[in-house]
């Protein structure tokens, strides 16, 4: 057995003992840290120090990006107007819009499929709603008559609105579509000497008739004004008369002869100053119309716009109240020394005379939208030019009816029935077929003008110029017709693919009906 060395042994227990006990206190130590460690909250980072904001005048420049590698990446230098662009947008809404830009189309589908479902649910609703019409009209044909023809007899006449409130509607609608300016053109423009406007209804040309020839001595005379001491002279006047008075009979008692009556206070006197004539002045007007109750608001507008009738008209005027029976059984109103006359009376029978003694006929008819609210309006053409002056004379005309565009002219007929149950007229009606008629039927009328102004009115509207020849020829036939007639009734025969689509009954011969 070798010797061991005492000190040796010694040195390796006291190593081996501390080295385990060594361990044994950094374990320790180890477990200390982490449960204090555990309870406690990390430190919070640090924060970096945000860049100052540039002032309003110095634009922010654009961050310029390292280039790790300059030979596989260029640098590439913006151009002004991305700078520009950059400068003025901020950086997020810049990178977002280049984001969006470069998505997907399945991304932009995923993100934004409400609004492309409801654009597809709309058109699918507007496509079903059109295939629906379209079917309806095709399976339910349009109502369409002759003129004159129709089921029921027009009036003229709202049923549904009080006479005062169709007036106020028709304000809008006449403005909107451009009528006022028409109405405004024949009254002041082709109206002159004197005026038959027959179915005056509310009187709205009223506005724009030159009345200064009619209104000729209806001025009072001037009077002087009152001063503050007026009464003083009135009474020196009294006092002077007076004692005229008493110088006279006293004469006459002297002389044994009858005293002479006293003189009559003097009455304002009308006062007549010669007015040059103008070219388009009227000299007279004569109005007829079968409803006393839109005659009462002409009335009204004939107190406000004609000059010192507010004298001869009350602020609520009754036709029925105010008006007088003539020699021929008419009721009517005469105003201004007889020179503004407004009769009730069908429109269909003949017309009175000018007011003028010697003068038998008009030199101008005007007619607005009464074609439409007749029962058979070629006899009121007829009317018409028997009052009328041959050759000089003329006949206006402003009547709505059939455009020239099949799909208008099947819009008029399906809500004809409707239209006429509110305000009584056929708005359907082909006023030129009328117009033509007449023209075949009654000797020496001819058509001058016929034109559809205002494009708003989709060629529904009618402005005619009509005369009467002076010599005694007759009037072109149906067979001596005009070549643009012939074309007019060429196209009307072979309508479109828009009549055909629309169910308009044009393979049906019309009936012309001449008188």
């Amino acid at each position: 057995m070798p010797s061991v060395c005492l000190h040796a042994l010694t040195t390796r227990v006291v190593t081996r003992e501390c080295r385990r006990r060594g361990n044994a206190l950094k374990g320790a130590k180890h477990g200390c840290r982490r449960y204090a460690t555990s309870k406690q909250t990390p430190p919070p980072p640090k924060q970096q120090r945000a860049a100052p904001k540039p002032l309003p005048f110095k634009p922010a420049q654009p961050k310029a990006t390292p280039n790790p590698n300059p030979k596989t990446n260029p640098i590439t230098r913006p151009s002004p107007s991305s700078s520009s662009s950059s400068s003025s947008s901020s950086p997020s809404s810049s990178s977002r819009g280049y984001e969006d830009e470069r998505r997907p189309i399945s991304e932009l589908l995923k993100h934004r499929w409400f609004p492309l479902f409801g654009a597809g649910a709309m058109a699918m609703c507007v496509g079903l709603f059109s295939v629906s019409l379209i079917t309806y009209w095709r399976t339910h044909p349009a109502e369409h008559w002759t003129p004159g023809q129709e089921p029921e007899t027009p009036t003229g006449r709202p049923s549904i609105q009080s006479p005062r409130e169709f007036d106020q509607h028709l304000d809008k609608s006449e403005w909107r579509y451009g009528i006022t300016k028409v109405r405004r053109r024949i009254a002041s423009e082709m109206a002159r000497g004197h005026v038959l406007e027959v179915a005056v209804g509310a009187g709205r040309n009223f506005d724009y008739y030159d009345w200064s020839a009619v209104i000729q001595g209806l001025e009072p005379a001037e009077e002087k004004k009152a001063g503050w001491f007026s009464w003083l002279s009135k009474e020196e006047g009294d006092e002077k008369e007076k004692k005229e008075d008493e110088k006279e009979k006293a004469q006459a008692k002297g002389e044994g002869e009858k005293p002479k009556p006293a003189k009559p206070s003097p009455r304002p006197q009308l006062k007549t100053k010669p007015q040059p004539q103008k070219e388009h002045a009227i000299l007279s007007f004569t109005g007829v119309d079968i409803s006393p109750s839109m005659l009462d608001l002409a009335l009204t507008r004939i107190r406000q716009v004609v000059p010192f009738m507010a004298d001869q008209v009350p602020k609520k005027p009754s036709f029925t109240k105010l008006a007088s029976k003539t020699d021929s059984g008419e009721e009517s109103i005469s105003l201004a020394n007889n020179r503004i006359r407004i009769f009730k009376a069908d429109a269909q029978a003949p017309f009175p005379p000018p007011p003028s003694p010697g003068v038998q006929k008009y030199d101008t008819v005007i007619q607005t939208f009464g074609l439409c609210s007749v029962r058979d309006p070629v006899r009121l053409l007829s009317n018409m030019a028997a009052a009328v002056k041959p050759e000089t004379g003329r006949i206006i005309l402003l009547e709505h009816g059939r455009s020239w565009w099949e799909l208008i002219n099947g819009f008029l007929d399906r809500s004809a029935r409707e239209h006429f149950d509110r305000f009584g007229c056929w708005w359907n009606r082909d006023i030129e077929l009328v117009v033509r008629a007449a023209e075949r039927a009654v000797p020496g009328l001819e058509v001058l003008s016929l034109e559809r102004p205002g494009w708003a009115t989709m060629g529904t509207h009618l402005l005619i110029e009509m005369r009467v020849r002076g010599d005694s020829t007759p009037a072109p036939t149906a067979e001596t017709g005009s070549r643009e007639e012939k074309k007019d009734e060429a196209q009307k025969s072979t309508g479109g693919w828009w009549s055909s689509l629309l169910s308009v009954n044009n393979d049906k011969p019309k009936t012309k009906k001449d008188d």
